[in-house]
């Protein structure tokens, strides 16, 4: 071989590697992305149950509550308004809970909408 084609060899070997590198880097990236869009999700699951648990605790008592309620109607006195009070509020605490949970998983972003979109850039990049 001659020392031209040696050279040209060489710089083709470079610029394979160049690319490997910069196909690596970009791996790497969009992984580092998927990783925060699964700990964002991860967050997001959390909130979500506990406010499940929260709406259902609280409509819980609210159903032991409005049973003393109905038991409490046969007595006398002013047990009744009371017993009707806590229950109410119970219930009330209970389905904004429910309420606050509908909205957030209703408006929500979708899952790894931003890795999506960076590997649609990607793409109309590399065409």
């Amino acid at each position: 071989m001659n020392r031209a084609a040696q050279a040209e060899e060489a710089g083709l070997l470079a610029r394979l590697r160049a690319l490997a590198s910069s196909l690596l880097e970009l791996v790497e990236t969009r992984l580092e992305l998927v990783g925060a869009d699964l700990e964002l999700q991860a967050e997001r699951l959390r909130l979500v149950a506990v406010l499940l648990l929260g709406g259902v605790l609280f409509l819980a008592l609210a159903l032991v509550f409005v049973s003393v309620l109905a038991i409490a109607a046969f007595w006398d006195t002013y047990r009744l308004a009371a017993i009707a009070a806590v229950a109410a509020l119970h219930l009330a605490a209970g389905i904004g809970c429910l309420l606050w949970l509908r909205r957030l998983v209703r408006s929500g972003p979708r899952p790894f909408d931003a890795t999506i979109a960076e590997l649609r850039q990607d793409i109309a990049r590399l065409r």
